[in-house]
């Protein structure tokens, strides 16, 4: 897996958690893709420094991780639910219209729960 992919799942789900210049360092370097040498320059600290809080901040995210393990249960909802879209498909057209309605908002229903649950891109 991309680990740059991976640093941007870790911090949608835990970001809030870092300090507000950890926030300021990763968005610049992992979002707005500016070099070390430019968040440097950019907040006049060194570039090892910078390279530091990066360090450091992508640490603490792999530990809220390995306790959490919030970027992993959004994985596995991922799976289920397209196992169940799968399911679904295979079924629907045995089903009555009034059963296949009422399953299919249930499924809605559920569908969109998901978002707000899974987060990020959490299926890299």
């Amino acid at each position: 897996m991309d680990e740059v992919t991976r640093m941007g799942d870790l911090y949608d789900f835990y970001g809030a958690l870092l300090t507000d210049r950890q926030r300021q360092i990763i968005e610049m370097y992992h979002v707005e893709d500016w070099s070390l040498s430019e968040i440097a320059e950019s907040l006049s600290i060194s570039r090892q420094a910078v390279h530091d809080q990066l360090r450091r901040a992508g640490e603490q995210l792999e530990q809220y991780e390995s306790v959490l393990q919030l970027r992993a249960l959004a994985r596995n909802q991922r799976d289920a639910w397209a196992g169940l879209q799968e399911a679904w498909s295979a079924v629907a057209s045995r089903l009555t219209p009034s059963e296949r309605e009422q399953i299919r908002a249930a499924l809605d229903r559920l569908g969109n729960t998901l978002p707000g649950l899974t987060g990020g891109d959490a299926d890299a």
